[in-house]
């Protein structure tokens, strides 16, 4: 009997996490990332990059219709949709179940790994790559919006945590989030990875919070739970018109023929709920995040 073969996740400063690896699917670097996808034992097939988990076969519709829905449904009537980053195309698969959504634009700068998505995480994106209501950009997505004329309903952006040195910075900054403000309709809603919650690590999480709230009127985050991720994470909804906790969410939800695994009319009355440390961390982390100090984990 062979020794089993371990995938080695090392993200946080004194944590490892061990994946069982049955066999490695893809191995590659693109301009932007070490690029990993790997079947193992307990998840699936994952994606990994830089050898942060970032999506796993057994719980990905968990992340991504936490992702979508609660924007789209905090909308009142969705018809254009813009997604920054996603290259998995699982997003697009969320966004692409509202028939009355009749454009959807994806920006993402990493092509090689959007190629490498498509060709072996075609399960994820079941599709959605062909649907003729998507336009594809490859580019940088924050002067997309910058060069653009074009208003969206609603903007979802996927991207991965920031590292210091990392020009993605400037995504998460609060010149950013007035310029998704300013491309949004008058009813429109951003949502935004908002990265982990647990309570050695919500530095980040809590300036992204205070730098969208100084963007938007209203703003909301929510938890979400990912086995695979091993920690409770999180996304920020934020809207120029109504505040979402004021919607039935789980009404508008049932109004609509969507079939979702993770989300439900029941579970959407209660998403909004967050834990106490983390309100706690809101008003102990209140530096806004800008262009000129973009330091995203100053303390």
């Amino acid at each position: 009997m062979t020794d089993p073969i371990w995938f080695t996740e090392d993200g946080a400063p004194n944590v490892v996490v061990l994946y069982r690896c049955l066999r490695s699917v893809y191995s590659g670097r693109s301009p932007y990332a070490k690029i990993d996808i790997v079947d193992t034992a307990e998840y699936g097939r994952m994606l990994f990059l830089d050898g942060i988990a970032q999506s796993a076969d057994q719980d990905e519709f968990i992340y991504h219709e936490s992702l979508v829905h609660p924007a789209m449904l905090s909308h009142p009537n969705p018809r254009s949709v813009c997604i920054v980053g996603g290259a998995e195309g699982a997003t697009i698969r969320e966004v692409a179940k509202y028939q009355d959504v009749n454009r959807i634009v994806m920006v993402d700068i990493d092509e090689e790994l959007v190629n490498v998505c498509r060709q072996h995480l075609s399960s994820w994106s079941k599709g959605a790559y062909e649907d003729p209501r998507l336009e594809l950009h490859i580019g940088d997505g924050r002067k997309f919006l910058e060069q653009t004329k074009e208003i969206f309903d609603v903007i979802i952006v996927d991207l991965n945590d920031p590292t210091e040195d990392s020009p993605a910075v400037f995504l998460f900054t609060r010149e950013f989030y007035q310029l998704v403000n300013r491309c949004l309709s008058r009813d429109g809603v951003g949502c935004f990875q908002g990265t982990d919650l647990q309570t050695t690590r919500l530095t980040l999480h809590a300036r992204m919070y205070n730098t969208i709230s100084s963007a938007f009127k209203f703003v909301v985050s929510y938890p979400y739970m990912m086995p695979s991720f091993h920690a409770m994470h999180s996304f920020i909804l934020a809207s120029k018109k109504l505040d979402p906790r004021t919607l039935d969410l789980g009404e508008r939800l049932q109004n609509r023929d969507l079939k979702l695994r993770y989300l439900s009319p029941s579970f959407l009355q209660a998403l909004f709920h967050i834990p106490g440390y983390v309100e706690e961390a809101y008003k102990k982390h209140q530096e806004v995040i800008t262009d000129a100090r973009p330091t995203p984990y100053e303390t």
